[in-house]
């Protein structure tokens, strides 16, 4: 698997996992390094809570019960987690701590570090704030989130791409890189713990990636304490949802623990024809082998049927486009997605101080898809018709990914740190059909009854991506108010692909010991305040039949960030304040070569300048808000005379503000009651193209707002109405060619229930 690593770096790696705790064991015994903290015991790789047999220490007050209507659940506080807790992963757990707060986060690296310690901007999605805005997708959770936006093609490319800074993201799941050419829509939330974003390159545990961040899902794990879970939800265009979710130790002991999720879903849209039909099901078991070593393995199906939305066409000379409601397809156009997956993942504590974890994962992708919809014409403003496109097409995938890493803490020369070091891997394989079907010449825009046409598979197109990694990263104390941060990966990355009529297999990118460093540098001005600096870079290579002169591929694009910023944890940690200030650029794009035609030069680079403000709070008890603006401009700072100084990927937009805010009522006639509001706000943006016809669209600065009112039943029980785009604002968030509304207002009533 790691052929194109050297065997000497992957045995010092090895070595490194075994020999660094037992020599830190011996730092702590046999030095006995004076450290200004106490050391604080650590149950390092126990699944959220699970029973472990510890000294006694001074007993917590209880948290209150999620039923509760006159308590609310307690605020983290800022010195709840000393960095000294960072080896523990399990801390950086959202679920059931009743606050859009978030304590510490694992992205960015594997160290779970409080959000004030972490030299970069990144936002954290909690499970309090995806239930309470009743998100169910990842794509609804990447829209609410500071700085990123969603450019939604329907259901054309499998689902959303994310942007930040101007850029695309990547996507990740538990820590590890996933290949997005082909995510898709991704799985429901229902069983994410949360969503983490970082924004800016991830390049430490990406690798090969995208400069403008990374989103990782962090899946629920089995609890040691029982907890079931229901949801009923109904809502318009006959959208009915259904969830399960159970958690229970299955022996007296807790030494195995189990976790189920089972939730189905079917909706119509406010489009005709197009609707959608979901059925998953998750289950994870969690065996402690020993008082320091536990295995979890977990499999995962989800089925998805999809008629497809396949958005509006622009008219012509008109900065305007179809009705929304209009459906430009066949009403037979049907999509079908199953993805499985199994995992294992083996978690050993040497010590309190040191851990080591390993992963492996296998997702299976089997789709099929039978369309036909209307293709731009020139002339479609005048006759209303245009020809259609009608295909059938097969996805087979094999997905594998894997990480072992080992981390701790040691003391040295008197002070702190904390390091990890590790590799990673993903083999994405899988198989392509595309048949088309005859022409039926043009066809009038909104009649469904296109003739259907059965169709089997043909030739098809193999592909294969192969990614390694090693990665090591740490968190230097150099003095008490002083911490340094340094990390490095070495990175292969393989594309290739094979036609399978004529057996030809050609090398699409391939990229051997690509060195991505990472540093920061953060410095607590005062308990409640740090400010902080960091670099990150990354890297994404060129096609293989990009070279220069000297027929020479062309070096990897480069993608690098500098980033300064100040970060607060103010009133014991209920508030929660964050500003930077970035400067992202990516260097070595292909441009033509004007003294060699036919060949190219690593010559284009493109600049990203900006701020990011963030702002998370729980001002009074019940109180919870979020809010975040960003501001982006990105301009092509070297390239094509003609673009130079222009304006980078249009359609994002240069200012973007994000709020949240649910308030819960704990006494009185209205107690149990809560109340929550939301906006989304974006300034202007605009495409061009050049095909069917030149053209420059644009869609003029709008704003979202959501809310939320919900009312407790009893104890238990919650009935919630989330209503989205209240104001029924008609937007494309991605104008192009083809343009994809944002869907009108629409209500969901929701009955939970905690057992």
């Amino acid at each position: 698997m790691f052929a194109r690593v050297s065997l000497g770096t992957i045995a010092c790696v090895l070595a490194t996992s075994v020999a660094l705790p037992q020599w830190a064991v011996a730092q702590e015994s046999g030095g006995k390094t004076a450290t200004s903290e106490p050391a604080t015991e650590l149950d390092a790789l126990v699944v959220d809570g699970a029973k472990k047999k510890k000294p006694k220490a001074k007993s917590k007050p209880k948290q209150a019960r999620s039923g509760s209507v006159s308590a609310a659940p307690p605020a983290p506080t800022a010195t709840a987690l000393p960095a000294s807790d960072s080896i523990n992963t399990d801390a950086a757990t959202t679920e059931n701590s009743g606050s859009y707060i978030p304590t510490v986060s694992t992205i960015g690296g594997k160290l779970a570090l409080p959000v004030k310690e972490t030299p970069r901007s990144i936002s954290v999605l909690t499970r309090k704030r995806l239930d309470d805005e009743n998100v169910t997708t990842v794509e609804e959770a990447a829209t609410r989130a500071t700085g990123v936006y969603v450019r939604n093609q329907g259901d054309l490319n499998d689902g959303p791409f994310f942007y930040a800074r101007g850029f695309l993201m990547s996507v990740s799941e538990n820590g590890v890189p996933l290949d997005t050419t082909y995510y898709g829509s991704g799985f429901d939330t229902a069983i994410y713990d949360r969503v983490e974003i970082i924004r800016g390159p991830d390049g430490l545990m990406q690798g090969q990636g995208q400069l403008g961040g990374s989103i990782n899902l962090v899946r629920k794990a089995p609890l040691a304490q029982r907890q079931v879970r229901t949801e009923l939800s109904a809502g318009q265009w006959d959208a009915f949802r259904g969830l399960i979710d159970v958690s229970t130790p299955l022996l007296a002991s807790g030494a195995v623990r189990g976790r189920f999720v089972v939730q189905a879903e079917t909706r119509d849209s406010f489009v005709d024809y197009a609707g959608t039909e979901k059925l998953l099901g998750f289950g994870s078991l969690a065996f402690d082998l020993t008082d320091q070593t536990t295995l979890t393995v977990s499999a995962l199906t989800q089925q998805s049927t999809v008629n497809p939305y396949f958005g509006a066409m622009h008219i012509r000379d008109t900065n305007t486009y179809t009705p929304r409601k209009m459906f430009l397809g066949a009403g037979w156009s049907e999509f079908n997605y199953r993805r499985n997956e199994l995992t294992a993942e083996l978690a050993h504590r040497f010590n309190e101080d040191w851990s080591l974890n390993v992963n492996l994962s296998r997702r299976d992708y089997d789709d099929h898809k039978r369309f036909a919809f209307h293709n731009p014409h020139p002339n479609f403003h005048q006759t209303g018709t245009s020809a259609l496109l009608n295909r059938a097409t097969w996805f087979e995938g094999e997905h594998w990914t894997g990480d072992m890493h080992v981390k701790g803490r040691l003391n040295f020369l008197g002070r702190r740190h904390e390091i990890v070091a590790g590799a990673n891997f993903e083999d994405f394989g899988h198989e392509r059909w595309i048949r088309n079907a005859p022409s039926v010449g043009l066809w009038p825009a909104g009649n469904p009854e296109v003739p259907y046409v059965e169709l089997s598979k043909a030739a098809s197109t193999i592909s294969d991506v192969t990614q390694q990694g090693l990665y090591a990263q740490g968190r230097f104390e150099v003095m008490s108010w002083l911490h340094l941060h340094a990390g490095a990966r070495l990175s292969n990355y393989k594309s290739q692909s094979q036609a399978s009529a004529t057996g030809i297999t050609t090398v699409l990118y391939d990229e051997d010991n690509v060195f991505t460093p990472y540093g920061g540098v953060v410095v607590d001005v005062t308990r409640d305040w740090a400010v902080y600096a960091s670099y990150a870079d990354i890297f994404r290579p060129q096609s293989i039949t990009t070279t220069d002169a000297s027929d020479a591929t062309l070096p990897p694009i480069v993608g690098e960030q500098y980033e300064v910023g100040v970060k607060g944890s103010l009133l014991d940690g209920r508030l929660m304040p964050s500003f930077a200030l970035f400067r992202a650029s990516d260097t070595g794009r292909a441009l033509r070569d004007p003294l060699n035609p036919g060949y190219y030069i690593a010559a284009g680079e493109v600049l990203s300048e900006g701020i990011d403000i963030e702002l998370a709070a729980r001002p009074l008890p019940g109180w919870e808000f979020t809010s975040g603006y960003t501001y982006t401009d990105t301009t092509f700072a070297a390239g094509q005379p003609a673009e130079v100084g222009t304006r980078f990927n249009s359609f994002f937009p240069k200012h973007t503000f994000k709020f949240w805010s649910n308030y819960t009522f704990a006494d009185g006639m209205l107690a149990g009651t809560s109340l929550g509001l939301g906006v989304r706000a974006y300034s202007e943006s605009s495409t061009s193209f050049a095909s069917p016809y030149p053209a420059t669209v644009s869609q003029p600065a709008y704003a979202v707002v959501d809310g939320r009112i919900g009312f407790k039943l009893d104890e238990r029980s919650e009935l919630s109405i989330n209503v989205t785009n209240m104001f029924d604002t008609v937007y494309l968030p991605y104008p192009d060619v083809r343009g994809f509304y944002g869907e009108p207002r629409r209500a969901v009533a929701k009955i939970t229930t905690n057992w």
